[in-house]
């Protein structure tokens, strides 16, 4: 079952008050592309505050209709679950559904609610041979923004059947690459080998020929020929004492995590199904003493397996600290956190965080010898305004772990100021739901992100004091307004603001459309 937040149109027919303090909410879920009723779907009233409110619900019949009895006054968030099926949303991506509120005794009806169905990619894995890849993994991939970069990343998987054939279901409206990993067995090897290609039959990413799937559609013939070359072996050898586990092991590229076959031994320990290209291998075990040990060596892989040698291990670092406020107070240290974060975020083992004492101390210990971007929990009150090193300031929160460090010093700021207006597009018109995007001028960690309310009117709080760019957005991929690239065709539709201490701004602004943003995607 898909769960998904239902937009309401708030302009239902409403009733009289009844006698009852109750009320009804009666409506009807319909297939957004035909207008056919949707049976089964089950409609959800879910309390604000589920401590204390009640929650309802009610399936759809065969007419799509359902009707909610015995509401009690409060605020809701409407839910849907059909399987296949999700919102026409209204509103930039991210946008919280707005509340539904029931009033005493007056009684809804007519509720609206569209679901887009899903779609489905189909077609046929063969070998270079031409017969079927029984078995073989195949991939719905599609790019999305995290930590500011635009990223290639699995969003469904599914194995072919025993004639090769495929089929990916529950597929989202939008543009999809396939990849397809099959089996081959390498002569005189006892390890087989995975071949790895991008329909229609390519071995990079980057040549890789895009699918556009829209909503519903059931697209097929979309056959994928392996490659007879083009994944190899990458071994390492381990020096006497340390444990190191499989899951300790990593192998990464520019998209971040790679999927390997792995292996190992007390003396060893590889990657299998390795695909062309330029790799970290990052390596965090125990060393004979049972401290931590960490390891990072860069891998180049062509047309060959690759030997890596002995791997030389590292102890992990020691980093402490003090946290001090400037422009205020922080009534309470110890429920802070301070976050290290790499530049490999999907692995948990390289991107620590330790909490703050009551006298404002922290420590990390063990931490593995990379590079850290340093930030705290983000909150209203307080943000990071600076981080020195012994007696010297650094340009940016950034810290080597590698390196010998002197205690830190981070310094919070307690002035933050706020900026509040409303968002119109090019016709004058409110623009609901929109994502409002404040872009700093100097440091990525102060950017701050709003939507606008049922009125087209947002407010962004927690601004550190600065210059800052702001974007409006009737759509955007989650995300992508961090990307420097992504915003660069729209730099001229911002408009620059200088957020005072403890102040507050005003401005209006007129949303960047969907449609914009759909061609820079193109």
């Amino acid at each position: 079952m898909i769960s998904v937040w239902i937009a309401v149109l708030l302009a239902q027919a409403v009733s009289a008050p009844s006698p009852s303090a109750s009320a009804r909410v009666t409506g009807r879920v319909v297939n957004s592309l035909n207008g056919d009723a949707l049976a089964k779907a089950v409609v959800i009233l879910r309390a604000h505050d589920s401590e204390h409110g009640l929650s309802y619900a009610d399936e759809t019949d065969a007419q799509g209709r359902f009707s909610i009895p015995d509401v009690e006054p409060g605020e809701y968030a409407l839910a849907v679950e059909r399987a296949g099926f999700i919102l026409e949303s209204t509103g930039a991506a991210g946008a919280p559904a707005p509340s539904v509120k029931i009033s005493a005794g007056r009684q809804i009806q007519d509720f609206a609610i569209r679901l887009i169905p899903l779609g489905v990619i189909s077609g046929r894995i063969v070998d270079a041979d031409g017969e079927a890849a029984r078995g073989a993994k195949v991939d719905a991939l599609h790019y999305v923004y995290k930590g500011g970069r635009k990223q290639l990343r699995t969003v469904a998987q599914v194995e072919a059947g025993d004639r090769g054939d495929f089929r990916l279901f529950g597929l989202r409206p939008g543009t999809y690459y396939m990849k397809a990993t099959g089996l081959q067995v390498a002569p005189f090897e006892l390890i087989d080998k995975g071949t790895v290609t991008y329909y229609p039959g390519i071995v990079g990413s980057s040549r890789a020929v895009p699918i556009d799937l829209r909503a519903g559609a059931q697209m097929s013939g979309f056959d994928i020929r392996l490659q007879s070359s083009g994944a190899y072996k990458v071994r390492f050898e381990l020096p006497p004492g340390i444990s190191l586990s499989l899951v300790g092991s990593q192998l990464l590229n520019s998209q971040g995590f790679v999927p390997t076959e792995g292996w190992g031994s007390r003396t060893e320990i590889g990657f299998g199904n390795v695909p062309p290209g330029s790799y970290e291998a990052i390596f965090s075990g125990l060393q004979a003493d049972k401290s931590p040990g960490f390891a990072r060596r860069h891998v180049e892989v062509s047309n060959a397996d690759v030997d890596g040698g002995t791997i030389e291990f590292v102890p992990g670092a020691a980093i402490t600290g003090t946290v001090r406020v400037e422009g205020g107070t922080l009534p309470s240290p110890a429920r802070l956190s301070i976050h290290l974060q790499s530049d490999y975020r999907d692995l948990t083992q390289f991107n620590p965080s330790t909490g703050v004492h009551a006298d404002g101390s922290f420590a990390f210990e063990g931490v593995a010898p990379l590079v850290y971007s340093l930030s705290i929990d983000r909150t209203v009150d307080v943000y990071l305004k600076s981080v020195r090193i012994g007696d010297q300031p650094l340009a940016q929160p950034r810290i080597d772990a590698a390196e010998t460090l002197e205690p830190l010093t981070v310094v919070l700021g307690a002035d933050t100021g706020e900026l509040e207006g409303a968002v119109e597009n090019s016709k004058g018109d409110p623009v609901v739901r929109a994502r409002l995007d404040a872009i700093a001028a100097d440091r990525q960690d102060w950017n701050r992100s709003a939507f606008s309310d049922e009125k087209g009117q947002f407010r962004i709080t927690g601004l550190p004091p600065g210059q800052y760019k702001i974007f409006a957005w009737e759509n955007v991929p989650d995300g992508a307004p961090q990307d420097p690239e992504f915003r660069k065709p729209f730099d001229k539709q911002a408009l620059s603001i200088s957020i005072q201490s403890k102040k507050h701004g005003s401005l209006k602004i007129t949303a960047i459309s969907a449609a914009q943003v759909d061609r820079s995607l193109q």
